[in-house]
């Protein structure tokens, strides 16, 4: 009884393989591209972005998150084997990322997709390093896949 309970502590405290690969695809990914925001946010031509991070099963995901995204969203396929998809959200704040992240759930949904899961992460500012904001990114997902929060929708903003 003791060892699982110390498995679990190590569970929570340690990302696992696939969630590793999952971090340095996102971070080869997504750095230039949040360069460029950062830019844009310093310069005060953007006052903030989201990150949605989403997967589902059985169903062509990227295909709709393409046609549901805007022209100004960036859509990142962070690889076969993990199934998620990475959306930037430019001039997006928390509630717009909310309202966008449940519009793909219910279409994901609707398309009859399965074990869908995603996450909204707020940037409002430069304080932070790109690589913390993706692996924040990354927790926040990996809090829902974690709790099995299927079709529902976790939120985080960064000040």
């Amino acid at each position: 009884m003791v060892e699982s309970g110390a498995k679990a502590r190590r569970a929570d405290l340690a990302f696992n393989e696939t969630e590793i690969k999952l971090a340095v695809d996102m971070v080869d990914k997504l750095t230039t591209p949040m360069e460029v925001l950062y830019y844009l946010l310093e310069h005060r031509r953007l006052n903030s972005f989201v990150l949605i991070l989403v997967s589902a099963e059985n169903i062509d995901t990227h295909t709709i998150l393409q046609n549901e995204k805007r022209d100004t969203d960036l859509l990142f396929c962070l690889g076969e084997e993990h199934g998620v998809h990475a959306l930037l959200c430019q001039e997006t704040k928390v509630d717009g990322g909310y309202m966008f992240a449940e519009r793909i759930v219910k279409r994901l949904t609707l398309e009859k997709g399965t074990s869908i899961y995603c996450s909204v992460l707020e940037v409002r500012t430069t304080t932070y390093k790109i690589k913390d904001i993706i692996f924040r990114g990354l927790e926040t997902y990996m809090k829902a896949l974690h709790e099995e929060q299927i079709g529902e929708i976790i939120i985080k903003t960064i000040n």
